[in-house]
């Protein structure tokens, strides 16, 4: 079994700029350069015959390339108890509407509809114990980075292992 998601890469600059947020935090795990990306859509664990067909379902991506803007920080969980610290992106409509075309295209093909409407954010840390962090919002609340352009979608594979969550981008599909 495959455990796979449909995301956007991140260019290097943008990798770099967020990294540096990375501070020492007790209750932190952060995510390394290599691991940042924007999820569109999480698809989870399928057999490579439904990867196989997904990819298939991917290759002409409707929909027109725009650009993206890293802005602002937050976190999902409870305010006492945080559990993922993330970076967010400005309000861009042709992004929800790729996510919207994706889902309804691998719908058929056994993606789970995610019931919570799509929040998009860039994982910067996973945290334990939900320490909080009001300290680190406050500081990146005005986080702005400029803007990149999107021109393609990635499937990604996400592996465990001993050092932690690996993702490996295994098809490249430009948008039309």
């Amino acid at each position: 079994m495959l455990r796979l998601f449909v995301g956007i890469e991140l260019p290097d600059t943008v990798k770099q700029a967020l990294a540096k947020l990375c501070e020492a935090h007790p209750a932190a795990r952060w995510h390394g350069p290599e691991q940042l990306h924007l999820t569109l859509n999480f698809i989870g664990q399928v057999s490579e015959e439904q990867a196989r067909r997904m990819a298939e379902v991917l290759v002409d991506v409707p929909g027109p390339q725009f650009e993206l803007k890293v802005q602002g920080v937050g976190y999902f969980g409870a305010p006492e108890r945080p559990q993922v610290l993330w970076a967010g992106v400005a309000e861009t409509p042709l992004l929800y509407q790729l996510q919207q075309r994706l889902e309804a295209r691998l719908l058929p093909l056994g993606l789970e509809p995610d019931g919570r409407s799509y929040t998009p954010h860039i994982t910067l840390a996973r945290i334990r114990h939900g320490m909080p962090l009001q300290a680190f919002l406050q500081r990146h609340a005005q986080l702005s980075l400029p803007a990149f352009p999107v021109d393609h979608i990635g499937l990604f594979l996400s592996r465990s292992g001993d050092q932690g969550v690996r993702y490996e981008v295994l098809q490249r599909f430009r948008l039309l």
